[in-house]
């Protein structure tokens, strides 16, 4: 009895194993089919995702590391030399007692002013690095504001294709059932089907859309493919650009215009150093000297005669950079006024257009949608004229959502026009 039992424990080990098996993936399974709950992406969050993920940033912070390094460069000091030096030397001679014999250290002092002119330079390098790193902070924050913004108008799109397939769903439904009683004319039932293929088209396109705008903002982020994000941000809302964005000289602080004006600096302290090249700089000696047997100091100093070279080319190169320099921050200060310009007129013509133009039309045309569905439940309305106020609803709300996500990417451009963060 004993053998048996113990063989039937044995012949029951298998299948318990297997029974823990069968469990097993099926739970893992009804995981699997488990909807993924979808993680909440607000703007700021997105934005913080690119700045950790983005290359080009690391590229920018090594640019600004090799800057500073060249400053703590510039301010070393010259390096001395040491000279050993023997003279009269002759075949067959007494080394010691006929041989003079010199040991001595130089060190150069620069007396010209080249340290403090290369200590300027490499600090306003150091600077111009800085600036460029924040520009192309702000670059990718805002092409990361762009891709979110378009992203949520493809979603509203999208939702307004899905509203309006699901709404030629049922009509189509209705209108084959009265076909099959011989209550509608067979052109009729076709004009419908019609009307339901192009909001299916229209649905399948805008999630595709949606899909590629969910790819631009992975790419924005630095991420190799989109998550499942829920975008918190709300697209109907419609914001307001602060005064100091719309004050006439809100152009004058974007990054651009300071780092044209740090380029100037740069191109003054060039001219500084050049003209500190044509200066001479002094050497002073010290050191031993033995002839024959007498052991002595030697002292000196040392000075090069500007006569021939006086770098009188690289300071005419440095003054043309300083001319070069302003005439480019003329430029950028008038580019940068004219793209505010241009900005504030997008945004000021987009929200006027949102605010008092389609926000009307909608209603209106979701008004006349309803009486139109509610006169046709009825029999106070025909088919047609069903069909063209669906039409004009739909039609209606997208060029609003449209001209919504044109009102969103102004007030980004606005802002970037006027050097404020997005």
């Amino acid at each position: 009895m004993r053998i048996l039992k113990a063989g039937h424990v044995l012949r029951s080990a298998p299948q318990l194993q297997l029974s823990i098996l069968v469990l097993v993936g099926i739970l893992l399974g009804a995981l699997a089919c488990m909807p993924m709950r979808a993680e909440d992406l607000t703007l700021d969050r997105a934005i913080q995702i690119a700045l950790e993920r983005r290359p080009e940033l690391r590229a920018s912070d090594f640019t600004k590391r090799s800057a500073e390094a060249m400053r703590r460069q510039a301010g070393a000091l010259p390096n001395p030399r040491a000279i050993y030096q023997s003279e009269n030397l002759r075949p067959n001679m007494d080394f010691a007692g006929n041989v003079d014999t010199y040991a001595y250290v130089s060190q150069p002092i620069e007396i010209s002013g080249k340290r403090h002119a290369r200590i300027s330079a490499a600090e306003t390098a150091v600077s111009e690095a800085e600036l460029n790193a924040e520009i192309q902070s702000r670059d990718i924050k805002y092409a990361v504001a762009r891709a979110y913004w378009d992203a949520l108008r493809l979603i509203y799109l999208r939702k307004l294709a899905e509203e309006s397939q699901g709404f030629y769903h049922e009509i189509l439904e209705y209108q084959e059932r009265r076909f099959s009683e011989g209550k509608l004319a067979a052109i009729d039932l076709m004009r419908v089907r019609l009307e339901h293929a192009r909001a299916q088209t229209r649905l399948e396109s805008s999630r595709l859309a949606e899909t590629e705008g969910y790819i631009r903002l992975a790419a924005e982020m630095g991420l190799p493919a989109p998550g499942a994000w829920s975008l918190q941000s709300k697209f109907e809302s419609v914001g307001a650009a602060s005064p100091e964005v719309l004050a006439e000289d809100a152009s004058d602080h974007r990054l651009e215009v300071k780092l044209a004006g740090k380029r100037v600096e740069a191109a003054r302290s060039n001219l500084l150093l050049q003209k500190a090249m044509g200066r001479p700089d002094l050497d002073a000696v010290f050191g031993y000297k033995r002839n024959s047997d007498n052991n002595t100091m030697l002292a000196g100093v040392q000075i090069p005669l500007p006569l021939l070279d006086r770098n009188r080319g690289g300071v005419q190169s440095a003054q043309s950079e300083i001319e070069a320099g302003r005439a480019s921050l003329a430029g950028v200060q008038q580019r940068s006024r004219m793209e505010w310009s241009l900005a504030r007129t997008a945004y000021a013509t987009w929200k006027q257009q949102v605010e008092t133009l389609y926000g009307p039309m909608v209603a209106q045309a979701k008004e006349i949608a309803e009486i139109s569905r509610a006169a046709y439940g009825e029999g106070g309305m025909d088919l047609l004229r069903l069909l063209d106020a669906e039409r004009l609803y739909v039609e209606t709300q997208i060029a609003w959502a449209e001209s919504l996500g044109n009102y969103h990417q102004s007030l980004l451009s606005l802002n970037y026009a006027a050097g404020m963060e997005p």
